[in-house]
């Protein structure tokens, strides 16, 4: 999962979004009154994004009341967005996401594989192990939560095989999996913002929703072979000459012995995380094993939506019962999530339900089709995927999903050819930006440790942008058309 941030004020900043609404207004003079008011606070809400003049939150927020003050939209469609059914599902899983990261039951996670022999054999085993706990953290946590947790022990295991110069090379590897295994992690829909963003625009734009498991047929495979490309590539550029990993074993045990028993509240952390993810796949279960007019199938799934469950699952952590004082979460724990991330995707529900509305989306998706030549539903998805790549490396991976899934949605409608393929592609794309410290902010957090140097993060992240392409697009061409999606 993805957090967002936001900078101070500066009114260099401020230039950015202020000629990119100007250049809007400007280019859609020619379209009907409404279409152009939404066309310019669209591009205004992309620019203050980019450049982070406000929190992206707060952004979104201003960019629903542009649209009532200048678009003359009705009140209650904009602020619809902020109740829509994908907000409570946000909530739930960043409280659940929250539990287990106060609790330190990632941080236990983490030690229990580490102190396995079979994963620090080698370090080519070290470096695969690594990336392998930082995606599955990240399936439930949010990215940088999961990169904050890891770097202190990715930090201690350099310390325990060896002095600065014998790891430096390799340090940059090892730290750069920590990023890249916390940002690939797609493979559920809660994984990251991103992919509720286009969960939720394809069914509002469409009627087609995609279930959870149906999602984790195709977004687990993009995602395991995603952690092998970054291990290849990493073992490739920094695994020469590396040295022994056996110390980091007996490291781990020391850290899970000084941990002790596991406490209250990670049990319960544990047992809440259990439950959610057992009502997360039941419904889809269900309707796959009993048939999708089993009576009691279709209730099931229509009582227990993801929203529900997601729920259920948070509300244990207040509810069970525990002796120690951390057994339970407590409400200041829980209103310390990521509030700007859920503002901005209600924001940019309101945004994108606005484009959809006043024709733009289609229209400017004609527009797009037309100067592309890009008229198939492969040739969309891959010019949309690779736009998503881009723009997910100058802004947040929220922001370049509600930014570019609107715009897939109507290039493909434009076309006339099925929508889900290239708003998947976005959704996907937004995550697999890796080139620059401030691409995401896991990339920041390694970056400040000081070992990772930007022209090395340039570098190797280049190579994985282009196999991130490559990977999205062969697993989206492979599956979607066994799932009847495409």
């Amino acid at each position: 999962m993805s957090e967002t941030t936001g900078t101070g004020f500066s009114w260099q900043k401020l230039a950015l979004p202020v000629v990119m609404a100007a250049l809007a207004f400007w280019l859609l003079r020619d379209f009907p009154a409404e279409q152009r008011h939404v066309g310019t606070i669209f591009a205004l809400t992309v620019g203050l994004w980019m450049s982070e003049v406000m929190p992206l939150g707060i952004t979104a927020l201003v960019s629903s009341a542009l649209l009532i003050l200048a678009g003359g939209l009705n009140e209650k469609k904009v602020f619809a967005a902020y109740g829509d059914t994908t907000i409570p599902l946000f909530i739930g899983s960043f409280i659940l996401a929250k539990g287990m990261e106060v609790t330190g039951l990632g941080e236990r996670f983490a030690h229990l594989i580490l102190a396995q022999k079979w994963a620090t054999r080698s370090a080519s085993a070290l470096l695969l192990s690594v990336g392998a706990i930082a995606c599955l953290l990240s399936l439930f946590i949010s990215n940088t939560a999961t990169t904050a947790m890891l770097l202190p022990i990715g930090l201690s295991l350099l310390a325990a095989i060896g002095s600065p110069d014998q790891t430096r090379l390799y340090a940059i590897g090892l730290m750069m999996m920590l990023t890249w295994g916390s940002s690939i992690a797609v493979g559920v829909p809660v994984g990251t913002p991103p992919n509720l963003i286009g969960i939720d625009m394809l069914a509002k734009a469409t009627g087609e929703r995609i279930g959870f498991l149906q999602w984790m047929t195709f977004g687990m495979p993009i995602t395991l072979a995603m952690l092998v490309a970054c291990w290849a590539v990493l073992r490739w550029r920094y695994g020469r000459g590396a040295p022994a990993t056996a110390p980091v074993a007996p490291v781990s045990r020391a850290c899970l012995a000084e941990m002790g028993r596991m406490s209250e509240g990670q049990r319960n952390t544990l047992l809440a995380f259990v439950v959610a993810i057992i009502l997360w796949m039941l419904p889809d279960s269900l309707l796959a094993i009993m048939g999708p007019e089993n009576e009691f199938a279709k209730q099931f799934a229509a009582r227990v939506p993801a929203s529900v469950a997601a729920l259920i699952g948070a509300s244990l952590l207040f509810l069970l019962p525990g002796r120690q004082e951390d057994s339970r979460m407590n409400w200041r724990t829980a209103a310390s999530i990521d509030w700007g991330t859920i503002l901005l995707f209600a924001g940019g529900i309101a945004l994108g339900q606005a484009m959809f509305e006043s024709g733009l989306a289609k229209s400017l998706g004609e527009m797009a089709a037309e100067a592309s030549g890009a008229r198939t539903v492969w040739g969309i998805t891959a010019l949309v995927t690779a736009a998503a790549i881009m723009l997910s490396e100058l802004a947040s991976n929220t922001a370049a999903a509600t930014t570019l899934v609107p715009v897939a949605i109507g290039l493909a409608e434009g076309a006339g050819v099925s929508p889900v393929a290239p708003a998947l592609g976005v959704a996907l794309g937004a995550s697999m930006g890796f080139m620059l410290p401030v691409s995401t902010a896991p990339n920041a957090i390694v970056y400040s440790s000081g070992l990772v140097p930007a022209r090395e993060m340039l570098k190797s992240g280049i190579l994985i942008d282009i196999i991130g392409f490559i990977v999205v697009m062969a697993g989206l061409m492979l599956i979607l058309p066994a799932m009847g999606l495409a």
